[in-house]
């Protein structure tokens, strides 16, 4: 999974929210803390597979849609933009 955006400004604010500094030990404590706690949550795991999956197969159809001619809806278009899709 790539990192987006959101997932920056998320982590920035919790940055933020507990005073941390980006290149200080508590960051660096916190960070390995919340990646082994992630890395073995089943839960998340199966998540971002299944987001990953429905990212593809939104590629996969809208290149197919992009192949016969046929434009998206506007608030489609719009989450493809938005997710860089097309």
């Amino acid at each position: 999974m790539n990192i987006n955006e959101n997932d920056k400004t998320l982590f920035s604010n919790v940055v933020k929210k507990h005073n941390l500094r980006k290149e200080g030990l508590l960051s660096m404590l916190f960070k390995r803390k919340l990646k082994k706690s992630l890395s073995n949550d089943k839960n998340i795991q199966q998540a971002i597979k299944d987001g990953d999956k429905a990212l593809d197969d939104l590629k996969k159809a809208t290149a197919i849609m992009k192949k016969r001619g046929i434009k998206p809806d506007p608030v489609v278009a719009q989450v493809l933009k938005r997710n860089g899709i097309i």
